[in-house]
Formats: C-alpha cells, sequence, structure tokens
C-alpha cells in the first residue's frame, strides 16, 4: 500500500544564474507569483525572461524490506530541472504531466531537492521549423512547441504575469506490495442499468488470494489472473447520475477490497456516477441526451478560481461552483487556452450535478506533431489526464482544442490543413479506450464548411456580442450548439470597483480601468466599446454623452444593458422548436478585478448578468420572446422529473403603473417540457404587445409575464420593453422597505412597489443577498434575504436603487 508525505514547507526561491542566488522564503509554496505573493498587476510578471529556483529540506527514512520510495511531482509549469543531493534525477517539459522518480537507495536521513525551472524566452529565442500558419493570440510562435499554459501569455485579456514554477503539490511517497499499481475503471449506464468495467494491475511482488469491489452497499467478486483485476457488472437499479437542472446527482462510495493473508484491505475510489451521456444529430442538431433525456446545455467557460495558484483551495472551488450551479448554470467548459482542473475541481462538478465539457489543453497553433519526442509527450499526457477523469460522471465531452481548426480557416489554408492525425485520430481513439461512450470533437469549433459557421455542428458564436449583430440574429443564425459565445465586457458591483479605483465610480477612460477592459489581439476596439454599441441599441441614448456627465448611470445602466442581452439570447435558444441545444457564455470568472467577461468578478461576487441567466437558465421558467407581427411569445419550460399544474398570467403597464391589458391561461406541462404560448392568445384581444404595428403612440412600456404554481405562488417573472430599457423615473415613495433581523443573524427585507422598479440595485456592506437586479411588477412584493458575511457590521444598513428611481432607498435593523 502507499503512503504519501507533502513536501510542502521549508521552501526557498531564487532567481537567476546558478552561481549568484540570493534565496529567499517562499510566502506559499506553488508558482513563482503565488511564492512571491505579487499583485496581478505587476510590472515585473514576466518571469519566463530568466531561470528560477527552488530548494528545500527534508527527513527520510529507510524504507521497510521491500518497500520502494519515490518522489511525485503533480504539477511542474516551465522547463524544469531537478536535483535530489547534488544528483540530477528530473527533466520535465510538459506542466499537465505528473512525474514520478524512484528514490530508493537515494534517499539519507537529511534531503535536499532542488528545482530549477529555465527561461522560457531562451527555449522560444531556439530556432525551431516554421508552422504552416501563425496566430494572433500569442505573440511567440515556438509556443507550440511547448506544453504550457497560454494564461498570462495571451495579449488583450490575461493577467501578465507568468505561470511558471511548481503548481501542484510534490510527494515523497512509500509505495509497499500489495496496492495498485494501474487502474482503469470505467463506469456508465445504458437504458438506466448502471455499468462498470474495471481493469487493475497489482504491484510487483503482491500476494493478494482475493478481491473485490464495493460500490455504495453492494460488493463484487474481482476475477484475479496473476497480478491482474478485472470485472463487467451491471448494476441494475443503480441510482443514475443527472445535470442539477434535470435530477439527482447520485453518487456511489467505491472501493477495491484486496485480501492478503487474512488481512482485508480497501483502497478508497472516491464517489462514483453511473450517466448515459450521448450527442444526437437528428435534422442537424447538436443536443446533449443524459439517461436518454435532452438536456438544454448551458453554462460558461471555466477560467481558474486563482490565477496565481491556477487553482483554487477546496473550500474556494465549493463556493465558485456551488454559486454557479445555484444561477442554473449546468456545463461548464475548460477550455484549450486554460489548465487541466484539479480532482477537486471535478470532484465538486460530479457532486453538484455540473457537467464538463474538457477541451485538450491545445489551441490555435499548428502543433509539431509529426515530431517524435513531441507527439510522444502528448500522448503521455492525454493518457494521464483521461485516466484521472474516466471515473468522474460529470465529463460530457471531450476536444482536441480550441480554435486550431478556425484559426487555419481564417487565415485561408486549405481544409486538409486544418487538423492532422492526432486530433482526428489518435486522440479519438485513446478517448474510446480509456473514457468509453463520452462524446469526442476534434477541434472548438468544427464541422462546417468553415469551422467557424455558427449553423453547421459546434460553433463559437459573437454574432450578438464582437460582430455587433442586432439581438434578432439569433433568430435566423441556426446555431446549434455554442461551445464559446457573449463575450460582454461586464461592469461589476460598485464594491468591486472600489478594490480597484479606490471609490464605487471609475471614469471610464481611466487607465486601469482601460487596461482591464478583455479585447483581441491587434483589435481597434475593446469590448468595452462592444457593450456600448448595444447600450446605445437598448436606451437610445449617447454611451459617450452619457459616460461624459453621469458616471453612475453609465455604469449601471451598462450592468443592466448586458444581462439583458445574455437573457434575450438565451431566451431564444431556449425556446421550444429552437434548433439550438446549447450555449456556454465565454467566461464564468474574471481573472482579476475589472469590467472582464466574467459573469462573476475575481472576487467571487456575482455581476448583473449572472443573476439575469439565473432567472433565464431556471429549470422551471417563463420568458418572453419578441414573434414581430405576431406579438411576443411566451416559453414556458420544465426540466426535471415531475409534471408541472399551474397557470401563467401576461399583464401590459403604461407609465409602469396602468395595466392597460392583461390575460391567464392554466397550463400542465409533463416533465421535461418546453411549450410557446401567443400573448395575443391570453389577452383575447389586439393589444400591440411586441409594439409591430404602431397604429398610433404605444400603449404600454412593459410587459410582464408570471409562472405561477398551482396554490397561486409566482414561481418566475419575466419582463420585456418594447421601447428600451431607459424609462423615465417614477416618483418619490414608489419604493418602501423594512428589514428585520432572524434568529441566525440574517435580515429578511421585505420590498413594495407601487410602480414599476427596474433593475434593483443594493449596496450593503458586510451581507450578501440572494436575489440582485430584478425588477419589481407594480403592485408588488418581494421578500430578500440578506446573509452576513465575515466582517459584518453590528448593525445592518442597506441603500436600494433602481434605474428608473431618482434616489435611494435607505434601510436599518438592529
Amino acid at each position: 500500500m502507499n503512503a504519501a508525505i507533502a513536501l510542502d514547507s521549508g521552501w526557498e526561491i531564487a532567481a537567476g544564474a546558478s552561481d549568484a542566488l540570493a534565496w529567499a522564503p517562499v510566502r506559499e509554496f506553488g508558482t513563482v507569483g503565488a511564492s512571491l505573493g505579487v499583485e496581478l498587476d505587476t510590472p515585473n510578471g514576466r518571469y519566463d525572461a530568466q531561470d528560477w529556483w527552488y530548494r528545500c529540506r527534508f527527513p527520510a527514512s529507510a524504507p521497510n524490506g521491500t518497500d520502494r520510495q519515490r518522489l511525485r511531482f503533480d504539477g511542474l509549469a516551465g522547463i524544469a530541472e531537478v536535483w535530489l543531493n547534488d544528483e540530477p534525477i528530473l527533466h520535465a517539459r510538459n506542466m499537465f504531466t505528473t512525474e514520478v522518480v524512484d528514490v530508493t537507495g537515494r534517499l539519507r536521513p537529511d534531503n535536499e531537492l532542488r528545482l530549477c525551472f529555465r527561461s522560457l524566452d531562451a527555449e522560444l529565442a531556439a530556432r525551431k521549423p516554421r508552422p504552416r500558419w501563425k496566430t494572433a493570440l500569442v505573440d511567440a510562435q515556438n509556443l507550440r512547441w511547448v506544453r504550457t499554459t497560454l494564461l498570462g501569455r495571451i495579449p488583450g485579456w490575461t493577467p501578465p504575469v507568468h505561470p511558471v514554477g511548481v503548481w501542484k503539490p510534490v510527494w515523497l511517497e512509500t509505495v509497499s506490495p500489495g496496492g495498485i499499481a494501474s487502474i482503469d475503471l470505467q463506469c456508465d449506464a445504458a437504458a438506466g442499468v448502471g455499468r462498470v468495467r474495471l481493469r487493475a494491475t497489482l504491484t510487483a511482488g503482491s500476494d493478494v488470494a482475493e478481491a473485490r469491489l464495493r460500490v455504495g452497499e453492494r460488493t463484487h467478486a474481482l476475477a484475479l489472473d496473476g497480478d491482474t483485476l478485472s470485472a463487467d457488472l451491471t448494476l441494475p437499479g443503480v441510482a443514475l447520475w443527472w445535470p442539477h437542472t434535470h435530477g439527482a446527482p447520485a453518487l456511489h462510495d467505491c472501493a477495491i477490497e484486496l485480501r492478503q493473508g487474512t488481512q482485508w484491505t480497501a483502497i478508497d475510489r472516491g464517489r462514483i456516477g453511473f450517466r448515459q451521456v450521448e450527442v444526437r444529430r437528428d435534422d442537424g442538431l447538436v443536443q446533449f441526451h443524459v439517461n436518454g433525456t435532452p438536456v438544454f446545455c448551458r453554462g460558461a467557460c471555466w477560467t481558474t478560481d486563482d490565477f496565481l495558484r491556477l487553482h483554487g483551495d477546496p473550500a474556494q472551488l465549493r463556493r465558485t461552483l456551488t454559486l454557479a450551479r445555484d444561477g442554473g448554470l449546468n456545463m461548464l467548459r475548460i477550455g484549450g487556452t486554460m489548465t487541466y482542473e484539479s480532482d477537486a475541481f471535478y470532484a465538486l462538478c460530479d457532486e453538484l450535478g455540473i457537467l464538463v465539457w474538457q477541451d485538450f489543453m491545445f489551441a490555435n497553433m499548428d502543433y509539431p506533431v509529426a515530431d517524435d519526442a513531441f507527439r510522444a509527450g502528448i500522448e503521455r499526457e492525454a493518457d494521464q489526464q483521461l485516466g484521472r477523469l474516466q471515473a468522474h460522471p460529470c465529463i460530457a465531452a471531450y476536444c482536441g482544442g480550441s480554435e486550431v481548426e478556425q484559426q487555419a480557416a481564417m487565415l485561408g489554408l486549405p481544409a486538409e490543413q486544418w487538423s492532422n492525425d492526432f486530433f482526428g485520430e489518435t486522440l479519438p481513439a485513446r478517448c474510446a479506450s480509456r473514457h468509453a461512450g463520452v462524446p469526442y470533437f476534434r477541434s472548438s469549433p468544427c464541422e462546417g464548411a468553415l469551422p467557424f459557421h455558427v449553423g453547421t455542428g459546434i460553433s463559437h458564436y459573437y454574432g450578438v456580442g464582437a460582430y455587433r449583430r442586432p439581438i434578432s440574429d439569433v433568430k435566423h443564425a441556426g446555431v446549434k450548439f455554442t461551445t464559446e459565445c457573449l463575450g460582454f465586457s461586464h461592469v461589476p458591483e460598485p464594491e468591486t470597483i472600489e478594490l480597484l479605483a479606490g471609490q464605487p465610480t471609475i471614469a471610464p477612460h481611466h487607465p486601469l480601468w482601460k487596461q482591464r477592459q478583455p479585447r483581441d489581439n491587434g483589435a481597434g476596439w475593446d469590448f468595452e466599446d462592444i457593450r456600448d454599441h448595444y447600450l446605445r441599441e437598448l436606451t437610445g441614448l449617447d454611451p459617450i454623452a452619457l459616460r461624459s456627465t453621469d458616471i453612475a448611470r453609465y455604469l449601471a445602466l451598462s450592468r443592466a444593458v448586458t444581462g439583458e442581452v445574455l437573457k434575450r439570447v438565451f431566451a431564444e435558444w431556449r425556446a421550444p422548436g429552437s434548433v439550438c441545444g446549447g450555449g456556454l457564455v465565454w467566461f464564468l470568472k474574471d481573472l482579476w478585478p475589472g469590467a472582464g467577461w466574467g459573469l462573476i468578478d475575481s472576487t467571487g461576487r456575482p455581476k448583473a448578468a449572472y443573476w439575469a441567466l439565473k432567472r433565464a437558465w431556471a429549470p422551471r421558467s417563463v420568458l418572453i420572446t419578441d414573434g414581430g407581427l405576431d406579438g411576443l411569445q411566451l416559453q414556458l419550460h420544465n426540466e426535471g422529473g415531475t409534471a408541472f399544474a399551474g397557470s401563467v398570467e401576461i399583464a401590459l403597464y403604461q407609465d409602469g403603473q396602468v395595466r392597460t391589458a392583461g390575460g391567464r391561461l392554466d397550463v400542465m406541462l409533463a416533465a421535461n417540457q418546453g411549450i410557446a404560448l401567443q400573448a395575443d392568445a391570453l389577452i383575447g384581444h389586439f393589444a400591440d404587445t411586441a409594439y409591430a404595428y404602431r397604429f398610433g403612440p404605444p400603449q404600454h412600456d412593459v410587459a410582464v409575464a408570471r409562472l405561477k404554481d398551482a396554490a397561486g405562488d409566482t414561481l418566475a417573472e419575466d419582463f420585456h420593453f418594447p421601447h428600451g430599457l431607459n424609462l423615465p423615473p417614477q416618483r418619490a415613495g414608489t419604493l418602501t422597505a423594512q428589514a428585520q433581523r432572524q434568529s441566525d443573524g440574517s435580515v429578511l427585507v421585505t420590498l413594495e412597489a407601487a410602480a414599476l422598479i427596474q433593475s434593483l440595485q443594493v449596496e450593503c456592506a458586510g451581507y450578501a443577498v440572494d436575489d440582485l437586479h430584478f425588477h419589481l411588477a407594480p403592485q408588488s412584493r418581494r421578500t430578500l434575504r440578506f446573509r452576513p458575511l465575515e466582517a459584518a457590521p453590528r448593525k445592518f444598513k442597506a441603500h436600494l436603487g433602481a434605474l428608473n428611481l431618482r434616489e435611494l432607498v435607505t434601510v436599518r435593523a438592529d
């Protein structure tokens, strides 16, 4: 059996040539940036420019009998050389592989471990064969030869801090006979029945007499043939794993139990799950089905929970992923510009019911797969990653990488040069062998006449967004499945702006603000320009004039605009009859404070777009779409395993308070059913709900749809503003609020609206609120819960505002 000691203390770091090192204690063992404790905007973050050294001392005792000792390096970012007691033991060039060195007989009672990460700039300066194409994503084309993340090396949207050094733990392991040397454990389901395939090899010298596999409360005998264990099992009646939007993500404890003599030893394999995942292409669709049920996939592209460390600690990961789950997200994509995530990340996605689209770490470049050494390294990388991911039910798709085919095609190369045999043959074969039944895609995007065409296969859709198409573009673009879409500069909350600027507002021309605006390398615009385009479209205001005279209102409207755009797009994609099977927004979380692409800022605080999508992504929801001359359409959704009986209502209001028309209908939705209704059918007479006919002045400025359960309680609402978001302000007293302290320390705030309240905003130091940036219908009531944070003040005070309120409403509680 194996025992491991983490070598995570006593480390020192130094930079430069080996004969002139000035050692200093690391602040936190990890990458150079983490070890030095730098800020993300440090001007000295180009750690690729020189060599970096680590060293530590550690004790060791001699092994017992036939035990072996080894050093395991879970992740070395860069071109690494390692010495043990001045003896060279390792040269590594791939940050995505685990390196293991047998050091039996080479350890002393007191040992020194020394690591050097050689200058990547020096490596990139070496002459290499020319690629077939060049990419503008990175400055150094020779990065294609180095297996490292592109984070920190992409001008325009990542902090300028190079991820170099030790980014995963270092271990001293003792390996005893009778353990598991290698394991292939795959779980899935077919026709509702769980299946397990196990192939394992015992360590040398094992004297195992009997073995069994325990799954939950069930125990199954394993075949033992020499040093090989095997089983092919079916588990009828086992609870299946579902994405959380469609069911419970059931998991089962798993262990391999070995008998040596009369002693049984259990080797924990964590928790496993059983599900069937497939992609169906009926009528050209790209539709994920889980356990035979179609799933509309919605979510975002994962970055990293901590840029300096490249992975968040488990508690921080849980907070971020729980926030994602609670926001209605059911899929995350780990793109090829990022890193493979930690074991804790995938285990949490298993637990929370979040599907994972997993790219291999390739992006945009012409990788030298014909080079024997490079090819051997990436094949080993793929095998290692598949070996650790294969037992996770959250894995829904594997993909060769990000925009490799797109980059070649956009530069005019012929189709036969868009890809290669590694992505087209080797990787899919390895995936099929090590994780059978999981769909594979060569590249994201791919499959069209040109791989970046959005109407075929998987796409990256930025028609609404970077290409400034009208929101109506989504009605006819024919997007089938977009693994990357809707990149917007989302303005964070005032508290996060204050971290950046020292005050809750910042001038948009401020150098620090502009520095952190995401942009494509070489483009003459940034994504704030894109947001401003849609601000003009949705409000009729000139963003330049607005921010010149009223920065606070400009920022408030900017928050509302991107949330409104994303909500409208997903309402179209989720509509019954839509050809779209899913969409993943470009970035769940910002890499650093600012108006980045993330739905969540780098501190973990949701932005307005998060709250808008939480309502658009809810399993039970009502969403309004604009049907033009056919008026407004109401899209009703009931995901999950149970039927729904209730009612839907529509109401039209003029001046934010005068009801001009409305209607109601009882509805029954089966499990996992969506239906579309015409608002005109509920109202029963012509009301020009979409203001498409324009016979005279408009008779309403907001439409409100509600989905109610059988008891009459509102489950979901949606609002439509036919004339834009810039509504005239309401009079004082339109919104009232009362606060009451609860026994658990939280505060309930009850809101009452005499007229429409548009995009409620809250400023409340020391508390987190359970909803934000929602609208309140006229003559409605809503209760919010504020939960205290670690540094919550003794007395509660919140300031409530809205786009159509001139003054803040202040509410207090002792």
